[in-house]
């Protein structure tokens, strides 16, 4: 896999690959203890995700994963890591 097929995305900051970009709007704890990373996305279209580790979600004619989160509860030491697990149409 190349560096592309994986990033990290920090508090407040907007990662761009060549054809989408991604950003991380929350992070919280739900009734169950069960983590949610909520993502912002944009390809053709900006969409919102509401994910825990291990979930995939489409961005474009990409399948990407949710892979893990280190650093959390910490307010700004926090990084959420992707990675591409599919190209092309589903």
């Amino acid at each position: 896999m190349s560096s592309a097929d994986t990033i990290g995305l920090w508090q407040g900051i907007q990662r761009n690959l060549k054809n989408a970009s991604f950003s991380v709007n929350d992070i919280y704890r739900e009734s169950d203890a069960s983590v949610r990373v909520r993502l912002v996305t944009f390809a053709t279209e900006e969409r919102s995700h509401i994910l825990r580790i291990g979930e995939t979600f489409p961005v474009g004619d990409e399948t990407w994963q949710l892979t893990d989160l280190t650093g959390w509860p910490s307010e700004d030491d926090w990084v959420v890591m992707l990675r591409r697990v599919a190209t092309g149409p589903a």
